[in-house]
């Protein structure tokens, strides 16, 4: 794999004494064996926010961080397929990554692990905004190229674009994450023209880092297309399309006249187009030479801000189809993910291994991962949380419980970030008895629900044999409720509230082979029993 980069001050910074707050980080790992070769491609650039506190460690920060995390996991294993290599082991038509989801390099790992290691830069920069009591930020795009396919996820306005040489097109794979562009979508601002000259053109939805007290976690989009042999993927910081530096006189001009086609040309001139991009890198010698003429390009426009960017292909990819256009079709854009409850597993001081805090911030509708509560020596079992594909490695005693970072000793082996102030932090514990069965305890004083043939079981501390009754659909219950295969339970009442509902499983490949089950189904479940 080909690729080149570099990162600029920028005409206007240089002259008044500024700093690079733009990072890139990148890693390409290639494995050959006879006629065969089997590259990976891992891309990421920030942009630090400017006007922030120290935007400059937050981009080092993530895209140094992401590389590290996305290099791990995407080298763990299953990633050497073999029969990429001619080596028939497996006497028969071999399996290949798309077709095994528990392969490290199968979209929905490389989705999950993009989403997990963004979601730790994001955490190792708000611990250094929590140290410097400031707010630092930035943009992030990151893309990974492997098997033909090239995967990217995004935060921000830094852009991913591909630009085919047979087809001489450019296609902007990534959707600005700006306040412009909000005002595009709702018919406030006209076109594109409008946008970039607009007095919020700089202004973004959507960051890295930024207040150190915030969720733990970033609003990720995602997108997944082919990549053929002629494609060049380029990743670039606003300050590459953003580059004329006086904006003002320009949207003074497009306000003030009727007609704005009569200014259009005008404007266009004085920017920086994707076509003129497109040109750039189509005509330059090669990947470090395309990387130097647009660097140049942007600072003769008048190089306003930092100035990032990145060139690769893949030179074993296929080549190019007779109709790219097609190729629209091809493009899975996921949409920002809802996180408002996060998943946590932080340390623990029970005596069991629980992943590390950074490592497993979890959304409800992560990819399917598993993420180990316990030291895997000691007999195990799963929690899967319903509706999702986020599933929990136990043992004997693990607890599950409500975030609270203030108070002091050790929290939950899972932690949940929930506004119900009825769960505990310590709220529910998992047991295991002499004879191998599993137990769910309640520990709180508000109760645990269980569902139990078509009601809720309530237990409640102290309660023995679950005589009363709560409401017409939950009956009251005793501290303790002996655990099957596909046991759902909820640490809040699911008659007030949208909750977390967990499935419990005796190993995780049980809970692995219910992946597939409908998050409709399980939603179906809660509302039924909701007064």
């Amino acid at each position: 794999m080909e690729h080149a980069s570099t990162v600029d001050i920028g005409e206007r910074k240089r002259r008044s004494g500024g700093i690079n707050e733009d990072s890139i980080a990148t890693a390409v790992l290639e494995n050959h064996h006879r006629s065969a070769c089997r590259p990976l491609g891992i891309f990421v650039l920030g942009d630090g926010v400017g006007g922030e506190t120290s935007g400059d460690v937050a981009s080092f920060l993530a895209t140094t961080v992401v590389r590290k995390r996305l290099t791990e996991t995407l080298l763990g294993s299953g990633t050497d397929l073999l029969e990429r290599f001619d080596l028939d082991v497996y006497g028969g038509e071999p399996p290949t990554a798309d077709e095994n989801p528990a392969s490290a390099l199968s979209p929905r790992r490389i989705r999950a692990a993009i989403q997990d290691a963004v979601d730790d830069a994001h955490q190792h920069v708000q611990e250094y905004a929590r140290r410097i009591d400031g707010q630092p930020a930035t943009t992030l795009v990151v893309a990974v190229s492997v098997d033909g396919r090239l995967h990217y996820g995004w935060v921000g306005d830094s852009r991913l674009y591909l630009v085919n040489e047979r087809h001489e097109r450019i296609q902007q794979l990534t959707t600005d994450h700006a306040v412009t562009n909000d005002l595009l979508e709702q018919g406030e601002i006209e076109d594109e023209v409008g946008a970039r000259v607009h007095e919020s053109a700089t202004a973004i939805t959507n960051a890295v880092g930024g207040s150190p007290h915030g969720k733990p976690t970033v609003d990720v989009e995602f997108g997944s297309t082919d990549i053929y042999r002629e494609d060049i993927v380029l990743l670039t910081s606003d300050g590459l399309i953003d580059a004329y530096p006086d904006i003002a006189p320009l949207r003074a001009e497009y306000e003030r006249v009727d007609d704005t086609e009569a200014v259009r040309e005008e404007i266009l001139e004085a920017l920086v187009t994707d076509d003129e991009i497109r040109d750039i890198v189509l005509e330059a010698d090669g990947l470090r030479e395309g990387v130097a003429d647009l660097i140049a390009f942007a600072n003769d426009r008048g190089g306003k801000d930092n100035l990032s960017v990145t060139l690769a292909r893949d030179p074993t990819a296929d080549p190019s189809p007779e109709d790219i256009s097609k190729r629209s079709e091809a493009i899975e854009s996921d949409g920002l993910i809802d996180q408002e409850t996060v998943i946590e597993t932080p340390g623990s001081d029970d005596g069991y291994e629980s992943t590390d805090r950074n490592a497993s911030a979890k959304s409800l509708e992560s990819a399917a991962d598993v993420v180990s509560a316990t030291d895997t020596d000691l007999t195990t079992a799963s929690i899967k949380i319903a509706g999702t594909e986020t599933i929990y490695e136990i043992v004997d005693g693990v607890t599950i419980g409500r975030d609270n970072e203030e108070a002091d000793g050790a929290g939950p082996n899972i932690c949940l970030v929930v506004e119900d102030d009825a769960v505990e932090r310590h709220h529910t514990r998992i047991e295991r008895d002499d004879d191998g069965n599993w137990w769910l305890r309640n520990t709180s004083d508000a109760g645990t629900f269980v569902e139990d043939d078509g009601e809720w079981v309530h237990l409640q501390s102290g309660a023995d044999d679950g005589t009363t009754s709560d409401s017409q659909f939950v009956r009251g219950g005793p501290e303790a409720y002996r655990l099957q295969d596909g046991t759902t339970f909820t640490l809040e009442d699911p008659r007030e509230t949208d909750p977390i509902a967990f499935k419990f499983f005796s190993s995780v490949g049980l809970a692995r082979d219910r992946i597939d089950e409908s998050e409709s189904d399980d939603a179906g479940l809660l509302d039924r029993f909701r007064s």
